[in-house]
This record gives C-alpha cells, sequence and structure tokens, in this order.
C-alpha cells in the first residue's frame, strides 16, 4: 500500500517542479500543469506538446510522460521519459526524478506481468532495480527511491522463486508423466501378454474342441459300421464234428454202401433168371 500510495504521489509532485525555459514554452507547460491538476490530461498532454514544439527541455518531455501515463499508454510514456534523459538536466536531482518515474513504469509492469505467470516479468523487474540505481547515483539522499528499489529487488528475487518453483513442478510434472508413460507402457507389454496367453488358452481350447469333436465323430461311424454289420444275414455255419463222429459216419457210408451193392446184386441176378426163362 505503501509503495502505490508513493507511486502516484511522486507523479504528483514532480509537475511542481520550477521551469526554467524561454517564457513562451514556459506558459504552455504551466497550462499544462494547471490542466493535469484538474485531472483534464487530454489538455494537459496538448499544452505539453506545444511547449516541446517551441523548446524540447526536459521539463517539457518528463511531465508529457506523466500526462500520458493516466491514459494508459505507459510504454509511450517511458519513450518521453527516455527523451527528457536525452536532453540538458540543470541538476542531477531532475533526472533523477526521471529515472524514478521510469523505474514505477517498470515495477508496475513486472507486477501486472507476474500476476499473469508471464516469463517476462523477470526481465520488468530487473530494469526497475537498474533504473532505481540510477535514480540514487543521481541523488543518493532519496529515501523513496530507495524504498522502491527494496521493493524492486524483493519482487525480484519473489519472482525468481516463483519461477524456479515452477520449473522445479515442471520438472517433477515431467517426471511423473514419463513415470506414468512407463507404467503404461509396462502395462500395455503386460496386456499384450496376457492377449496373447488368453490366445493361446483359446486356441489350445479350440484345437481340443475339434480333437474330440473328431474323435466323437470317429465313434459314431465306428458304432454305426458295427451296427450295420450286425444287421447283415449271418452266413450258416457248418457243423463242427470231432473224429469219432466222422468215423461213425464213414462206417455208416460203407454199410450203406455194401447194402446197396447186395440190393444191385440181388436184383441182377433175378434179372438173369427171368431172361433165362424166357428163353
Amino acid at each position: 500500500m505503501k509503495l502505490s500510495r508513493y507511486l502516484f504521489t511522486i507523479v504528483s509532485l514532480t509537475l511542481c517542479m520550477q521551469i526554467m525555459a524561454q517564457s513562451s514554452d514556459r506558459d504552455c507547460i504551466r497550462m499544462g500543469n494547471k490542466y493535469f491538476r484538474d485531472g483534464d490530461y487530454n489538455k494537459a498532454e496538448t499544452y505539453y506538446r506545444k511547449a516541446l514544439d517551441m523548446n524540447k527541455s526536459l521539463e517539457a518531455f518528463y511531465n508529457l510522460g506523466n500526462a500520458i501515463i493516466p491514459q494508459g499508454k505507459d510504454s509511450v510514456a517511458f519513450e518521453q521519459y527516455k527523451k527528457a534523459l536525452e536532453q540538458i538536466a540543470e541538476t542531477p536531482e531532475k533526472k533523477a526524478y526521471v529515472y524514478h518515474n521510469m523505474g514505477n513504469l517498470s515495477y508496475l509492469t513486472g507486477r501486472n506481468l507476474m500476476k499473469a505467470n508471464s516469463p517476462d516479468a523477470m526481465k520488468s523487474f530487473e530494469q526497475a532495480v537498474d533504473l532505481y540505481k540510477s535514480a540514487l547515483r543521481c541523488n543518493p539522499a532519496d529515501n523513496e527511491t530507495r524504498y522502491n528499489l527494496a521493493m524492486a529487488q524483493y519482487m525480484l528475487k519473489k519472482n525468481q522463486q516463483n519461477q524456479d518453483q515452477n520449473q522445479q513442478n515442471q520438472n517433477q510434472n515431467q517426471d511423473q508423466n514419463k513415470d506414468q508413460d512407463k507404467k503404461d507402457q509396462q502395462k500395455d507389454k503386460q496386456d499384450q501378454g496376457d492377449n496373447k496367453q488368453n490366445q493361446d488358452k483359446d486356441q489350445d481350447k479350440k484345437d481340443q474342441q475339434n480333437k474330440d469333436q473328431q474323435n466323437q465323430q470317429n465313434q459314431q461311424n465306428k458304432d454305426q459300421q458295427e451296427k450295420k454289420q450286425q444287421q447283415q444275414p449271418a452266413e450258416p455255419q457248418k457243423p463242427q464234428m470231432d473224429d469219432k463222429t466222422a468215423e461213425q459216419l464213414l462206417n455208416s457210408a460203407q454199410q450203406d454202401e455194401k447194402a446197396v451193392q447186395q440190393k444191385v446184386q440181388k436184383a441182377e441176378k433175378a434179372y438173369r433168371q427171368g431172361l433165362e426163362k424166357d428163353w
């Protein structure tokens, strides 16, 4: 809070510097100062520019920069301050005012960039530190500039710590992402192995099923073949006989043959007798 109050107060106080120049451009500067105090920054800017057309003085450039800042054109104001430093200063203290306000602009820019997490905040704070140091070299007794320098150095250190922490967090996140990627790769590899193992199991199961189906089909074919053979008429089997039975049959056949021969002989004899009787 002290810093913000101080920044605006310095801008207002510097407008009261005595203008040592020609009467015409001095009158324009005075009119510009009047409108500035009334809050009419556009008219103040107009009169300061008129003064510069007459005489490019440090005071006119400096006050023009002060009038442009409330209009939200900090970069334009910074350029006017730089032009003011190029002019001849009657005393080192006047240049100290310019360096001081340039440091304020750099400090405020750095703070806004820091809120936006911009890496450019570091450059703005470094620039503010250098400008405040330049102001103190011109006016070592300016305690308010010394205070602003301490604030700029503090913010520079804080911003550096934030950047270091952000970098550390980023590195940690990268390491975590790498670890997670490694875990994901290992999991993918394991999943691929599990999938292959499952595929092999499925293939083995499928092969076993095919084998079982083939065995079942072969068994069915065999059963059908046996059933078909059982349904065909069986060939008559020849009676089996032992040696004794065969001998009995042979003797019986011989006796039958002997009896037949006797009958034949008897018939022939009767036939001859009949023939002899007829004669």
